[in-house]
């Protein structure tokens, strides 16, 4: 029978135009969903990745968890990262990267004299950990080191070479021991280090109220730039390089 006037022949129109926008709508969810897997997964991940660890360690991390919580498939983060290690690697390099920028930063701003240039760098290195605990944790990690990035390598070397590199000025200005450069970054950064690992991970001890790291993190740096200096100028200056 025809549709006569007012019938749902008159509204067919109406119904594939609705159908129309229907399918556009959902067309664009899609993309917009895949450009979010393609385009920002990789840092979401990590960024993610670098909390979970700051609350609640390394131990913690896991990629389909990591998934779950960012509301993609179980197997998006794999095409970010082949596994567990490589993502840590990702973190690490990325910390050693922001640690020396922001050693060399301390260094460049800090006064001419190279005893200064040493405990800025130091001090950088400390205040590094309390700022970015999350990729602190990672960074030293043999799980990280494992995966055998070749950029990782290079990076975490820079920045021991930039620390090599303070000692190595303060010695050919008499204010470090003379000798083995080598084995006094060792020995600076084994202080800072240690100081910077308990700061990242909440250890320091309460003794009379919590020690402040901000507080004692210059004080420290600064007794490591005052041993220097005092060895180095009580050394004869024929022993001096």
């Amino acid at each position: 029978m025809p549709a006569g006037p007012g019938r749902s022949g008159d509204h067919a129109p109406l119904l594939a135009e609705a159908t129309r926008l229907g399918d556009t709508a959902a067309t664009m969810r899609v993309k917009k969903k895949a450009g979010y897997h393609h385009g920002d997964l990789r840092r979401a991940l990590m960024d993610l990745s670098v909390d979970v660890i700051r609350k609640q360690g390394v131990e913690a991390l896991n990629l389909r968890a990591l998934a779950t919580r960012l509301e993609v498939s179980s197997g998006a983060p794999y095409q970010h990262f082949a596994n567990r290690a490589d993502l840590l690697a990702a973190i690490a390099q990325e910390g050693f990267e922001r640690l020396l920028q922001d050693m060399a930063s301390s260094r460049d701003a800090a006064p001419a004299e190279a005893g200064a240039r040493l405990q800025a760098v130091g001090l950088a290195y400390v205040q590094f950990a309390g700022r970015h605990p999350g990729h602190f944790r990672v960074m030293f990690l043999a799980d990280a080191h494992g995966a055998q990035s070749q950029a990782l390598s290079a990076t975490s070397r820079q920045a021991f070479d930039l620390l090599w590199q303070a000692v190595n000025e303060c010695q050919r200005e008499g204010v470090a021991p003379p000798g083995e450069p080598g084995l006094l970054t060792l020995t600076a950064w084994s202080l800072v280090h240690g100081l910077a690992s308990l700061w990242a991970d909440g250890a320091l001890p309460a003794r009379g109220g919590r020690l402040d790291p901000a507080t004692m993190a210059p004080q420290v740096t600064g007794l490591l730039r005052q041993m220097f200096e005092s060895v180095g100028s009580n050394t004869p200056s024929a022993d001096k390089r």
